[in-house]
Order: C-alpha cells, then sequence, then structure tokens
C-alpha cells in the first residue's frame, strides 16, 4: 500500500472509530476491520491521492455507515444531559470559581460522556489546562506592567531643578507585544473550546 494510499485510509478508519466510539467494542472492532478489509481489495494499489479520495467518498461518510450501523442493531444516538451541559461551563470558569478543583471536575465530567469523540476531549482538556485560570493569573501577576517615578534635583544653590523618570519591572516593547498576544490566546482558546464542545453537542 502506497504512502498516500495509507494515510488516506488510515484517517478514514479513524473518523469512522470515532463515529462509532458509543457501540459495543466487538461490533466496532468488526465492522471497523470489515471496511478496512473492502477498502484495501478496492482501492488499487499505488493509487494516487485524488484516486483515493473518490473510492471514500463514493463508499461513503463515516458518520452515515456509524449512523446504519446504530439502526442495524437498534441502537441510537447518545443524547446530551445535564453532565455534558455542566461540563463546558466547568472547563472554561470552573477553574476560577473553585480553583483548579472546579476545572477538574469538568475534564471528569468531560471523559465520562460518550457524546464527545476522544479527540474532542483531548482538544478540550490539552489546548489551554484549567480554563481561563491561567489568562486571569498571568494577569494578576502584573508580569508587563512597568512602574516609573519622578524624581527631582535640587542644585546646591537652589537655582536649578531636574527632574528625571526612573521606570522599573518593566518589559520591552517586544516582551510586552508577546506577552500581550499570549495573554489573547489564554483568553480566546478555551472560549472557542467551549463554543466547539457546544456546537458538536448541538449536531447530537
Amino acid at each position: 500500500m502506497s504512502a498516500t494510499r495509507n494515510r488516506l485510509v488510515d484517517g478514514y478508519l479513524d473518523d469512522l472509530r470515532n463515529s462509532l466510539r458509543d457501540l459495543p467494542r466487538k461490533q466496532r472492532e468488526e465492522l471497523v476491520a470489515e471496511v478496512s478489509s473492502h477498502l484495501e481489495a478496492t482501492i488499487p494499489m499505488g493509487a494516487g491521492e485524488a484516486e483515493v479520495l473518490t473510492a471514500l467518498d463514493r463508499f461513503g461518510d463515516p458518520e452515515q455507515i456509524a449512523e446504519a450501523e446504530r439502526e442495524r442493531l437498534g441502537l441510537g444516538l447518545p443524547v446530551p444531559g445535564w453532565r455534558e451541559w455542566l461540563a463546558i461551563p466547568l472547563l472554561l470558569v470552573g477553574g476560577v470559581v473553585l480553583p483548579v478543583a472546579g476545572w477538574l471536575i469538568g475534564v471528569v465530567l468531560l471523559w465520562l460522556s460518550k457524546c464527545w469523540s476522544a479527540r474532542d476531549k483531548l482538544i478540550a482538556t490539552l489546548v489551554v489546562p484549567g480554563g481561563l485560570l491561567p489568562a486571569i493569573y498571568l494577569a494578576l501577576s502584573g508580569v508587563t506592567t512597568e512602574v516609573c517615578r519622578t524624581r527631582s534635583v535640587t542644585s546646591a544653590q537652589g537655582a536649578r531643578t531636574t527632574v528625571s523618570q526612573v521606570c522599573t519591572g518593566g518589559m520591552s516593547t517586544g516582551g510586552r507585544v508577546a506577552a500581550i498576544a499570549f495573554e489573547l490566546f489564554l483568553i480566546l482558546a478555551p472560549i472557542a473550546t467551549a463554543v466547539y464542545l457546544g456546537r458538536r453537542l448541538q449536531r447530537r
């Protein structure tokens, strides 16, 4: 099997496994093995990327295959409940309301759910651990704060006063820009993750 064919087929099978995540393990493995065998037999050795994509598209969307298998087994899609809708705000602000513990509770609820794929769970767990807590901590730490003091010096004759300004604790312009960009990432990434999880539930 060529590298291109192998990569595309493996990606398709991974998507199929994610779509079948709520099915019993035996039925899931049997269906994936059956689809894998069929693809290996129908996609010619050395096929180009366009040819492989066409064959995969003709075979069907993994979600549709999973839905047909659920119907055959008399199973339905897992329905989002209070645990899923509670997990999202806990992942976002739980660490702020109950430092660290609130976010960890959200992670537990996330991984206990069958409504999200393993990829969804990894994204929600690893993008910004702690939700908005790191952003708030960074803002309160004053890392980018620059303190300036004005100092006046009078000559011995009292005829001349020199005013100087001394700034301490600051960062270079480049450092401040990088810190602000990082702060924005810490704010926007958890919010985007929460929106992503909510949309995945709405698709259910």
